[in-house]
């Protein structure tokens, strides 16, 4: 498969799905989103695929948005976030069990993405941070559902209000990875090795059970997810986001307007 951003490595039951911007941290563009999804819908194809290791090249999982993309349009912005739900779903659905491989930076999207997982497994290097408030934004791609369910709603107000960032140890604590690991070089042989348990499992009740828990645990995901792409085309342009923006990265104090 060819593609831009990402490629599929491997062949058999087990396959890497491979974030490919290591200049820039994996750093989510248009093109990167457009990529995982025809990614996952040809994983989706192919009934050999057992198991997905989600990763990223280079020094980090993924940074999150590329700050280096134009400022979108309102109708932009709103096709970008319908994208990414796609593009979301298609990885959180897949039939295969998917094990996200983390280390370096998970910032905003690439701090969701491993949540879509069935599995996430963390190298010491590993900070995220949820930043979408903080600059203004709120959090898309239906992905806010999936969050929750995996680290709690308080955990996730925490994460999401307050813009922390949290080290390998402190996302264990909260239930965030299934397994950490102490060197970065041990990250992939742990992948392998808790793929080669699942493959050792029989393939059709692993799939349905998989589909019963997703179906269980985000029940109403979609019902109170449907403002996302409104939200994301006109909360992005309000005079309080452009201070929240032009103020996150130089620390100096914000006065927020009445809107």
């Amino acid at each position: 498969m060819d593609l831009e951003t990402v490629r599929v490595d491997g062949l058999g039951p087990v396959r890497h799905l491979v974030l490919n911007r290591p200049k820039v941290h994996n750093a989510v563009n248009a093109q990167l989103v457009a990529d995982l999804h025809q990614a996952c819908l040809a994983l989706e194809s192919d009934p050999s695929v057992r198991v997905v290791i989600v990763r990223g090249e280079g020094p980090s999982f993924c940074s999150g948005a590329d700050l280096k993309v134009p400022r979108p349009t309102k109708t932009q912005a709103m096709l970008a976030s319908k994208n990414g739900a796609r593009m979301y779903d298609a990885l959180l659905n897949l039939n295969a069990v998917t094990i996200a491989a983390c280390h370096g930076y998970l910032i905003g999207g690439g701090a969701v993405l491993p949540a879509a997982c069935d599995f996430r497994i963390g190298a010491a290097s590993t900070k995220l941070t949820l930043n979408e408030v903080s600059i203004g934004s709120n959090l898309t791609w239906h992905s806010l559902p999936a969050l929750i369910n995996l680290v709690g709603s308080q955990r996730a107000k925490e994460m999401l209000l307050l813009g922390r960032t949290y080290d390998c140890g402190q996302l264990a604590a909260m239930g965030y990875f299934t397994e950490t690991v102490p060197h970065q070089e041990d990250l992939l042989p742990a992948c392998e090795r808790l793929a080669a348990e699942v493959v050792r499992q029989p393939p059709v009740p692993t799939t349905v059970t998989k589909a019963s828990i997703n179906a269980q645990s985000l029940a109403l995901a979609r019902a109170i997810q449907h403002m996302d792409h409104v939200a994301v085309g006109f909360m992005n342009f309000s005079e309080n986001s452009r201070t929240a923006q032009s103020t996150y990265f130089s620390g100096e104090g914000r006065s927020w307007v009445q809107e």
